[in-house]
Order: C-alpha cells, then structure tokens, then sequence
C-alpha cells in the first residue's frame, strides 16, 4: 500500500468510481429549472398584456385621427366623430352618434384592456371635429388601462385643435 492510499479515506475513492446524478442532484436542478420557467412565463404574459395596451391605444388614436382627418377633408361632405365607451371605440359620420349605424366603425379592445375613464368637456364621450378646421368639439382626457393590472394605464389627451397625444 503507498502512502496516498492510506491517508485517502475510502468513502472519497467511492465517490470516483461512481458514475451519474444523485436523487438530491436531480431534485436541485428541477427545482432551478423551475422557478426559472415561472419567471419567464410571469414575464411573458406581463409583456403580452402591455402590448395589448399599446396596441388598443394606439388603434384608438389611430380612430381618432381618420375621423379628424376625413372631417378635414369634407369626405362625403360631412361631419365625424369618435365615440368612447369602456370597451371600444367608435368611428361615426355626422354631428351626433346614431349607435347601429351602418357607417359606423367600431373597434372592440382586447379582453385585457378597457376604458377607466372619459373626462372630456361637456361630459360626452363623443368627439366631433369642425369642417376645414379640424377643431375638436370637446376637450380632455381617456384613461386606457389593463383590466388585472389597474397601475398599468395610458392617458390620452385630446386638444381643441383636434390633436391627440399619450401620457
């Protein structure tokens, strides 16, 4: 015997001479494994919502935007307008809202998202634009958010001059 394999204990010279993973092991690295998969599914469907939001404020503004434009632009003649409600939006043709008109355009936002609150001026959830100038009948605020996530919101803003921006 040399003196190497006196002073090694025998437990240590087992251990070299086996071959694959421990129970203890294998239950360490499924457990990484998967609290790493929650976080990255709980940062997916965050995302996923956030996108939903952007995309329906931006569809809405979109909305808007067309209906001052073609108002502008006297399409047809006539008047446009905007109507907000807590889960869509709506394109109209002429000076007031008819609801089931078939000139209508109507975009339902995703199940994620709605509308928390309308604070235009006069207290409708109707834009109208003017004819030529594009001026907007009301002025004020449409506060977007997620539906599971109520601090999770974008604030539009409406001007006289018709123009809208996010906050």
């Amino acid at each position: 015997m040399s003196v190497i394999s006196i002073l090694q204990p025998k437990s240590h010279l087992n251990l070299l001479n086996k071959k694959g993973f421990s129970l203890i092991e294998l239950i360490i690295v499924i457990s990484i494994t998967t609290i790493l998969a929650s976080i990255s599914i709980t940062t997916f469907f965050s995302v996923s919502e956030q996108q939903s939001l952007e995309k329906d404020v931006n569809y809405a503004i979109a909305l808007v935007e067309k209906a001052r434009l073609q108002t502008v632009n006297a399409k047809d003649n006539s008047r446009f307008g905007v109507r907000f409600a807590s889960s869509s939006v709506t394109l109209f043709q002429g000076s007031s809202y008819v609801a089931g008109s078939s000139t209508n355009t109507v975009f339902n936002f995703s199940p994620k998202v709605e509308i928390s609150s309308i604070n235009l001026s006069g207290g409708t959830p109707n834009l109208v634009f003017e004819l030529i100038t594009g001026k907007s009948s009301a002025t004020g605020t449409v506060q977007f958010r997620l539906k599971t996530n109520q601090n999770s919101s974008t604030t539009v803003v409406v001007y006289k001059t018709g123009l809208v921006e996010t906050r």
